[in-house]
């Protein structure tokens, strides 16, 4: 069987991480995410988001900063000493105005501010990182 182009594209669609403890804002960006033609794979702290990442190897990883169990600083410093994982673009996403720097400075490449993020923002996000644009 031939598959075209657009086939590849469905079967390589890029994989996300959305680590998240707040179930409502999950479910809004992965529904976002899935429409806007990503892979979406979920964990409610950061310490499950390691796991998921270890097997999955996502493309991109969205992360709260205050979660229980392990926070997003913690995730994203065990991300950062991980050979393979630390390749992975990370984007912190909070709603304390001070965690904004101190994320970039611990290595995310972005910290945005989710009081203020629109669905469309968000995947304009992503595909800034994915090289999608």
């Amino acid at each position: 069987m031939i598959m075209d182009q657009q086939d590849a594209r469905v079967i390589n669609k890029p994989k996300i991480l959305l680590v998240e403890d707040n179930e409502t804002f999950r479910k809004v960006v992965k529904r976002t995410m899935e429409l806007s033609g990503f892979d979406i794979f979920e964990a409610e702290n950061g310490l499950r988001g390691l796991e998921i990442a270890r097997v999955n190897k996502p493309d991109l990883i969205l992360v709260d900063i205050y979660m229980p169990v392990m926070d997003g600083m913690s995730m994203l410093s065990e991300l950062k000493k991980d050979e393979i994982l630390m390749k992975i673009p990370v984007v912190m996403v909070t709603n304390v105005q001070e965690e904004l720097d101190n994320a970039v400075k611990a290595g995310a490449e972005e910290a945005i501010l989710k009081s203020s993020l629109t669905p469309s923002q968000m995947v304009d996000v992503c595909k800034k990182y994915l090289d999608l644009n």
